[in-house]
């Protein structure tokens, strides 16, 4: 039973970082919102900007981490402390604004503008943006698990091979809508993995496998797809999704069966649950973490759930 606690304190004060180059960025969803907390007597700051770097040092200052140079204006000032922050964007918006809401003890909302929207899925089952706000407005929240890999946060998954390949191919077309579709682009994106022989580490079990997929959830969406619904408990643990490689067959058929949630784990394609995951070598690699694609951090991936967990909205 997932356990939801509620904000006690009457002051209320929204703190909005919006990124307008998020896919389905729309402003006027955002002055709704805004709308609705004035309506009810509560404060809200909007800060908007296509700058990662902007986004991430406003939120800083807003929750005082930061210092500024400069006192905010009046105005501000007189609306009272950040009391929880909202990521208006995608995954990656939220990634940056779960940092700084973590280290600041903030619950944070979501009102969801990116491609997929994959912690948003996770964690309300649901893209819907009225029914994003009502949670931001009722206020109350759960924790969820966190973790780190070699030091950079990441709140809902990170893959290697299939993941980044189908992300890439989703770059450039609409998202599928039937399973079929979904089976084609699992071939496609199975096609044009390099498969490497790596060594991966679930606490203390140690193996070798050459994985067409590898991925950690700790919340169960990458690319639109629900690869592990078991990622709920917010247990300390994370499901690590892979498959040994033992021969070359595609994974379409995992595809097709996971998009109509019908798909069991087990020799094929493997679920390990555990708190300290590595995985070598990966150079040369793309990681796909929270909906982007970026390079390895490191030679070796060294994945840690962490003790702290994130207060949402849902």
């Amino acid at each position: 039973m997932i356990r939801k606690r509620r904000q006690k304190e009457e002051h209320a004060h929204y703190y909005f970082l919006v990124n307008n180059r998020a896919t389905n960025y729309n402003r006027k969803l955002v002055e709704k919102l805004a709308s609705q907390i004035r309506r009810k007597g509560r404060h809200y700051t909007i800060y908007e900007s296509d700058s990662a770097a902007n986004l991430l040092q406003r939120a800083s200052l807003a929750c005082g981490l930061r210092r500024s140079a400069r006192p905010a204006p009046p105005h501000i000032q007189r609306r009272g402390r950040v009391t929880s922050l909202v990521a208006c964007g995608g995954d990656g918006t939220f990634n940056l604004i779960a940092g700084v809401a973590l280290a600041a003890d903030l619950p944070i909302g979501t009102l969801p503008m990116g491609r997929h929207n994959n912690i948003a899925r996770g964690l309300c089952d649901s893209v819907e943006i009225d029914e994003a706000m009502r949670k931001i407005l009722k206020r109350d929240y759960r924790k969820i698990d966190t973790a780190t890999v070699s030091g950079r946060l990441f709140i809902g998954s990170l893959g290697l091979g299939l993941i980044p390949e189908m992300a890439r191919l989703l770059e450039e077309r609409k998202t599928p809508w039937l399973a079929f579709r979904w089976s084609q682009l699992g071939a496609k994106a199975t096609s044009a993995v390099q498969v490497k022989k790596m060594t991966i580490t679930v606490d203390s079990f140690r193996f070798e496998a050459r994985p067409t997929i590898f991925n950690v959830n700790l919340l169960p969406y990458s690319v639109g797809l629900s690869l592990s619904p078991a990622s709920i408990p917010d247990d300390g643990r994370a499901e690590t999704i892979f498959n040994m490689g033992d021969d070359s067959k595609d994974l379409s058929s995992f595809v097709r069966l996971i998009y109509r949630k019908k798909y069991a784990y087990g020799h094929d394609v493997r679920l390990l649950r555990g708190k300290t995951i590595t995985v070598q070598p990966v150079k040369g690699q793309t990681v796909y973490l929270d909906g982007e694609l970026i390079p390895p951090p490191s030679g070796v991936l060294e994945i840690q759930v962490g003790e702290k967990q994130l207060k949402v909205y849902c």
